[in-house]
């Protein structure tokens, strides 16, 4: 709600509020089979004396506004009430904002758990092996140093030991100590560098040796890390994609939601606006604001129920149970939370109070060209029952809205013309389907034919006005507004213009592809809940020519495409009648059928059932419309248990006569049936069809030779005989055989477990010689 200060739309209005429809409560909801009645609370609504002026905006342009209508409790007057169709103003991405959720987390998680290579656990052993390989090498290159000073030394002391002898006045004994020392002092010199250039030598060697085993161990280690590297980075490359399609699916997932959402986003919206009255009091003050309590009612439609059934048959003790379930529809731009929902069977529309109770006309004939192939139907149908039956039936067909409607009225602002061409494409092939539908309904009720020219033109309009459509540049929203609010006035009077100009042809209704129909055929197809889960029944209460059922508790009904299952009642059946027909002549095959009665005080409306037969589904069927007390059949399909056979006839041939001669044909045939459920503790009963012909000309003659005693309508004759020539088949059951009009010959059997009869039929066919049978 919000205070408007803006001018109001009277110059007396003191005080304007606004509510928008998705903020107000819903107080009931009740559903029909085409639309629903939707009522709204208003609680406490600040009123100010003088005018008031209260608008609701919001409201699905699906509603009926002459339907409007408000009520209330307060100490205020409802002056007036006005509808007004107005572009929606509220923005899609404001009331359905996106909530993009971070899943960079997971990523930055992944990115952190990629650092560094790990060290491999030898490198500090490996770096002291080579910085004391340094050392040692060093050390040996000191210790050659030292070899290499003293055999210098030792090599100067022999050379100057040889230059003696051209000396003079030399002293060889002091020269020989002194060559001795100095020899023994680099003698020794040379032999510490010796030894320590060994010792040297083996620790180098040594060392090397450990160095090529921390190498050779960290190789093997690098390559080891190299494939835990390889197989983490798959793991994280396949997360990375795990991700990457979580992400894809929720944003198809949200995509899938935006796009449900937008297709039942209004483009265009209805506004009331309410006018209370609040007397002024001269002792009150004029700012004092009092309150009253409103209750807004319309009529929308796109939002309706449907029937669906869940129906357990059992053949053992012949008892059925039928689950009546109702299918919610909404696809209006509005949401009804926590309300009270209740579904009614009338039919009554807006639309079938402006009909009238048709009056007859004069049927006036006269004598007709003999040469004329249509002279008899004249007398057959009039003209003007022909129109009249092509106007209901294009009324039982009429949509509530136009083809177009939903495209213009609903989706995102720049998206409603996207899907402009498939829609126009559909609506074409639809036309075309009509069009052939009407013809096949005149060829069967047998009126003449319509001339082709208008089928064509009809066609050919449909064809242009696309092609103009797609044509056109995009229309803004005033123009479609407008051009949707006249469209079915255009539509009405084009078909009227028709059918004044051809009088004998049916009315073709361009429809939307959203029938009634359609929707019950497929939209409430919904997978069936466990059985040892319980539904709670809603109330149901019979007013006059309505049945309406309240269901229990408070329900929401959100805006969407996909139906909504509720649980309306459970029935039982007692003494299901199951029985068998054959038509071995055409099908060898023994079709199960069930008939079940009513006895409940609902009535069943039609809709599509899940059948499951002795536990076994079966598949989907069909509900015929049943009211209380009325029994309704259904087909069970083949039964297998159950074998036919049905061989080719046999065929004797004789003439008779002197001077007439005539030619006889007896035609035999048999039918046999066996029951092969042996541990059945009841027979089956078995409506088996034949037939022989019928003749149309006195000198061809048929007779019935068995089985005996049949005669045209006449009473039924019990027949039949054991199906195997062993004794097994003695007790088989009975048979009772009856002969129609037509040459349908029926036999109504009683057949017991496990055994097998054979049901005889024997005709003649006489005709002058020479002549032959042939059929009309």
């Amino acid at each position: 709600m919000m205070d408007l200060a803006a001018p109001a739309f009277d110059t007396d209005v003191s005080h304007k509020v606004e509510y928008k429809i998705r903020d107000l409560g819903t107080r009931s909801v009740t559903l029909f089979p085409t639309q629903a009645q939707v009522k709204r609370e208003i609680k406490n609504v600040p009123l100010k004396p003088g005018v008031n002026e209260i608008s609701i905006v919001g409201l699905s342009p699906t509603i009926d506004k002459n339907s409007v209508t408000v009520e209330g409790s307060g100490a205020a007057t409802i002056t007036g009430i006005s509808v007004e169709f107005l572009p929606n103003r509220e923005l899609f991405d404001e009331v359905y904002p996106d909530s993009d959720d971070n899943d960079d987390s997971d990523s930055d998680d992944e990115e952190e758990g990629e650092g560094e290579p790990p060290e491999v656990p030898q490198h500090g052993e490996l770096l002291e092996t080579k910085m004391k390989l340094i050392e040692l090498k060093d050390e040996q290159q000191r210790a050659r140093e030292i070899i290499g000073n003293a055999d210098e030394r030792i090599k100067v002391l022999d050379i100057y030991s040889k230059s003696l002898d051209k000396r003079e006045g030399v002293n060889i004994s002091e020269m020989l100590d002194t060559y001795k020392q100095e020899h023994q002092k680099a003698f020794e010199e040379r032999l510490v560098g010796v030894q320590r250039e060994r010792e040297l030598t083996e620790a180098i060697n040594k060392v090397t040796k450990e160095q090529m085993r921390l190498n050779k161990l960290g190789n093997k280690f690098q390559k080891k890390e190299a494939k835990n590297k390889a197989r983490i980075q798959k793991a994280v490359q396949k997360k990375q994609e795990q991700r990457q399609k979580r992400q894809e699916e929720k944003r198809k997932e949200k995509e899938r939601i935006r796009n449900e959402r937008s297709r039942c986003w209004p483009l265009f919206c209805y506004t009331i606006h309410i006018q209370l009255e609040r007397p002024r009091s001269k002792t009150a003050d004029l700012e004092e604001t009092s309150s009253c309590n409103l209750v807004l009612s319309y009529v929308t439609n796109s939002a309706f129920w449907t029937p669906s059934y869940d129906i357990q048959l059992s053949t053992v003790d012949s008892t059925g149970t039928l689950c009546f379930d109702a299918g919610l529809h909404n696809t209006t731009s509005e949401t009804w939370e926590n309300c009270k929902i209740t579904l009614s069977t009338s039919q009554a529309t807006s639309s079938s109070l402006d009909e009238s109770i048709p009056s007859l006309t004069p049927w006036r004939i006269k004598l007709g060209n003999k040469k004329s192939s249509s002279a008899e139907s004249g007398a057959f149908e009039s003209v003007v029952e022909l129109q009249q039956q092509a106007t209901w039936r294009n009324k039982k067909q009429a949509p509530q809205q136009p083809p177009n409607f939903r495209r213009e009225m609903f989706g995102l602002p720049g998206h409603a013309l996207n899907d402009y061409q498939m829609q126009l494409m559909m609506l074409e092939q639809q036309n075309k389907k009509r069009l052939m539908m009407a013809r096949q309904e005149q060829d069967s009720t047998g009126p003449p034919a319509p001339p082709p020219p208008a089928a064509a033109m009809m066609a050919q309009q449909a064809r242009a006005q696309a092609q103009g459509s797609q044509m056109r540049p995009p229309m803004s929203h005033n123009m479609m507004v407008q051009n949707q609010m006249a469209q079915p006035q255009q539509m009405q009077q084009q078909m009227q213009q028709q059918q004044q100009q051809f009088p004998g042809m049916a009315q073709i209704d361009f429809s939307s592809y959203d029938d009634f129909d359609a929707l019950i055929d497929e939209d409430t197809t919904m997978t069936d809940a466990q059985p040892s889960l319980e539904f709670q029944n809603s109330l149901v209460e019979e007013t006059g020519f309505t049945t309406t059922f309240d269901l229990p508790g408070l329900k929401t009904l959100v805006p969407k495409f996909t139906v909504s299952k509720q649980r309306v009642a459970r029935l039982q059946f007692t003494n299901v009648l199951f029985s068998h027909t054959i038509v071995a002549k055409y099908q060898p095959a023994a079709y199960l059928k069930a008939k079940l009665k009513n006895n409940s005080k609902l009535t069943l409306l039609r809709g599509p059932a899940s059948l499951t037969l002795d536990g076994s589904f079966m598949g989907q069927t069909k509900i015929p419309r049943c009211s209380s007390g009325e029994v309704f059949t259904l087909s069970l399909g083949v039964d297998s248990a159950i074998r036919v056979m049905y061989p080719k006839p046999d065929v004797r041939r004789s003439t008779s006569g002197v001077f007439s001669k005539e030619d006889s044909s007896v035609y035999v045939r048999a039918v046999t049936v066996h029951n092969t459920r042996v541990t059945a503790k009841k027979p089956i009963s078995l409506l088996v069809l034949d037939q022989i012909p019928v003749s149309e000309d006195d000198r061809l003659r048929v007779e019935l030779l068995s089985p005996r005693g049949l005669t045209v309508e006449g009473p039924r004759q019990a027949t039949g005989a054991p199906g195997r020539e062993t004794a097994e088949d003695k007790d088989w059951g009975k048979a009772m055989a009856s002969l129609k009009k037509s040459g349908q010959v029926s036999w109504e059997v009683s057949l017991n477990a496990g055994k097998a009869v054979k049901l005889g039929l024997e005709y003649s066919v006489s005709m002058p010689s020479g002549d032959v049978a042939k059929e009309c």
